[in-house]
């Protein structure tokens, strides 16, 4: 199987546009960097290729014999989600109609990998997929239309309340950055007094070598009667 990275640094700002050309059955595997308690939402959809002349089509078979199996492949098509964090824990994990919606809330900071694999009974002549996908992240997943709705906000409302997640989003990112510039330097620190240290067991090796062999040298010189 083959794995793809997709290496994406998403913090304040939404991934729009994207897609890749996999099998079925393939594995695909993006990056998000996000701080403690971000919510990251992606929004996917996924179809069959006739060629690769028919990407950017929404809907890329044409004709009857090419419809019927496009819509048989969608019918029997599963997308595989799996979320990791940056230990290889999985922190979600579930399947997915080929055009769909996940969401998750990061529970501490670091780097998340979201994996996607086609789960479909065709191992005859796979077809290829095209997989197109948005993710957002922060204020920008956060669906306002609804909270609107649901608080009661009019236009200004709303419009300070966008101001403030974003302030939000903000804050947070400069704090993880601030933590792992902390951690950066204490891991900075311990490699240079490693290495400080390695430097003086060398001469100590060098100073050890050289007294033991003037040592020898003296021993033999006496031996010889030379001294």
């Amino acid at each position: 199987m083959l794995l793809a990275w997709v290496l994406l640094v998403l913090c304040d700002v939404g991934v729009s546009g994207l897609y890749v050309i996999m099998k079925e059955g393939e594995m695909r595997c993006f990056k998000v960097e996000v701080p403690q308690d971000v919510l990251i939402v992606g929004d996917f959809q996924s179809f069959p290729l006739e060629n690769e002349k028919n990407i950017g089509s929404s809907k890329p078979m044409t004709g009857s014999t090419q419809l019927e199996l496009y819509n048989e492949k969608i019918e029997i098509l599963q997308m595989d989600v799996e979320v990791k964090d940056s230990l290889g824990t999985v922190i979600h994990k579930r399947e997915y109609s080929p055009t769909s919606r996940f969401a998750f809330t990061s529970p501490q900071g670091g780097e998340y990998s979201i994996c996607f694999r086609t789960i479909s009974p065709s191992w005859w002549n796979p077809l290829r997929w095209k997989f197109e996908i948005d993710i957002h992240t922060g204020a920008d997943a956060t669906d306002y239309e609804e909270i609107a709705k649901k608080e009661h906000l009019d236009s200004i409302q709303l419009s300070i309340r966008k101001l403030f997640d974003r302030a939000q989003d903000v804050r947070s990112e400069m704090a993880y950055q601030k933590e792992r510039e902390k951690v950066f330097r204490s891991t900075s620190e311990s490699t240079n007094a490693r290495a400080a240290w390695w430097s003086v067991i060398q001469v100590a090796i060098v100073v050890a070598t050289a007294y033991f062999q003037s040592q020898h040298l003296k021993t033999f010189f006496k031996k010889k009667k030379l001294i």
